[in-house]
């Protein structure tokens, strides 16, 4: 076993526009739940803008790359619809993006203050909890469409590496902040669900986000091992992670897992997870649904 190399890896773009990506959403994160409503405001506003840098990245540079139309080659079929996959999330993100900044200007008229404590209480989370989901829940949402692009680009373009440092980066990242949210959760009792849920609803919940969790850890896990066994770097930021392990054929067993059917799992999952969440907020007239968590 390789021992653990770390070497400041500092010519990369690809480092910088990490920290970038981070920082933006903790900012976001922030603000979203911040005292203030004008800075509440400027939140949603970041949210929206975020979501809508995304569907610039891909209209402006993914079609004109020329990736879609000459990505690397197929490992399994399932590759042939990430293009499709990629314009789906694409015009997501616009959508969303403009929902939101309509959201922003309706939520000028809010002149409410918000008085949290850093722990959760009975009814809603608390300061922490809300910080880590929503850094937590951004940069997982920006991971996913860049994902499937840095697993398209050829071997010879120039820009290759540049993504996978961000990819592993930002994978890195989420790994570390949701252990730090499930030490939270032991420290600070999370609240109760919602009175008005069913029974079934309450199961259905409780699954949701219990298999987020596991998809969260096991997504950037199942990427470092098929990285490792492949005999290929893992990036940090600044930082170049050496393989762990001697190169073996065993990375396409965890690529499987990484690539193929994690994801797709996790499409149906945090699918379900926002559609519920919607459903209890806009036809269930459940009020209190989304201030659990924003306000």
């Amino acid at each position: 076993m390789n021992e653990i190399v770390l070497s400041l890896y500092d010519t990369n773009p690809g480092a910088w526009v990490s920290m970038g990506i981070v920082s933006l959403s903790v900012l976001t994160s922030w603000a979203l739940n911040y005292s203030s409503p004008h800075v509440r405001v400027f939140g949603t506003v970041l949210a929206g803008l975020g979501c809508l840098i995304v569907a610039a990245w891909f209209f402006l540079f993914i079609i004109n790359s020329g990736v879609l139309e000459d990505p690397k080659p197929n490992q399994t079929p399932l590759d042939s619809a990430k293009p499709s996959l990629l314009w789906i999330q694409s015009v997501s993100a616009l959508l969303t993006g403009v929902f939101l900044l309509y959201v922003a200007k309706r939520q000028r008229l809010n002149s409410s203050v918000l008085v949290l404590t850093a722990r959760n209480e009975d009814n809603r989370y608390g300061k922490v909890s809300r910080m880590l989901h929503w850094t937590i829940a951004i940069l997982f949402i920006a991971l996913i469409p860049m994902g499937i692009f840095t697993s398209m680009i050829p071997e010879d373009a120039d820009y290759r590496n540049a993504y996978y440092v961000v990819h592993k980066s930002l994978g890195v990242t989420i790994f570390l902040l949701v252990l730090v949210r499930l030490v939270w959760n032991k420290l600070s009792q999370r609240p109760s669900l919602d009175n008005a849920l069913t029974a079934r609803e309450e199961k259905l919940a409780h699954r949701a986000h219990n298999t987020l969790y596991f998809m969260m850890l096991a997504i950037p896990i199942t990427g470092f091992m098929m990285t490792s066994y492949h005999g290929k770097e893992t990036y940090f930021f600044f930082w170049e992670i050496q393989p762990l392990w001697e190169e073996s054929d065993i990375y396409k067993v965890w690529g499987g897992f990484h690539k193929y059917l994690l994801p797709y799992l996790l499409y149906i999952v945090l699918g379900a997870h926002i559609l519920g969440a919607l459903k209890h907020q806009f036809l269930d007239k459940h009020q209190n649904a989304f201030k659990r968590m924003v306000s």
